[in-house]
């Protein structure tokens, strides 16, 4: 029943993804060495959404996800980290689930496989909730390397 539930809840709130709009993203570049770069992705949530992390447990809400275009100008140095954020019980889920608050900060490390301009892109999936409703989202990100 609760699955049930979960699933007519994100379903409903589907229609509304395009009028809500509960997360702005920004990026920005931290060089670390001569070839190696931290892709940095914010998330500025709005009063009384929560952003979930990602790392959700199985049951739970969509986690949040980056995926970054093949390219063969670079590679991926380990995998996307984040903040510390908040763990509590969703009632909701029945879980104890990983999610932040007003701002979130992921960072992924990158090694260019030669020292030339070009640009970092892909797609984040999310997934905002308030205390009424839940509302997936997906956005494009580009991170330009000079």
């Amino acid at each position: 029943m609760k699955k049930i539930f979960v699933l007519v809840f994100l379903i409903s709130s589907v229609g509304y993804s395009q009028i809500l709009d509960p997360v702005k993203w920004s990026t920005s570049l931290k060089k670390v060495s001569n070839l190696e770069y931290d892709l940095i992705i914010n998330a500025t949530i709005k009063p009384n959404y929560h952003l979930y992390s990602l790392k959700v447990p199985k049951g739970g809400p969509l986690p949040t996800v980056f995926i970054f275009e093949d390219s063969d100008d670079y590679e991926l140095v380990g995998t996307m980290t984040e903040d510390k954020g908040h763990t509590a019980f969703d009632p909701i889920f029945e879980l104890h689930i990983k999610y932040f608050e007003n701002t979130a900060k992921f960072k992924q490390r990158i090694k260019l496989k030669a020292k030339k301009a070009l640009k970092v892109t892909g797609e984040i999936e999310f997934m905002t909730c308030n205390d009424a409703s839940c509302v997936p989202g997906y956005d494009d990100f580009e991170i330009a390397i000079q």
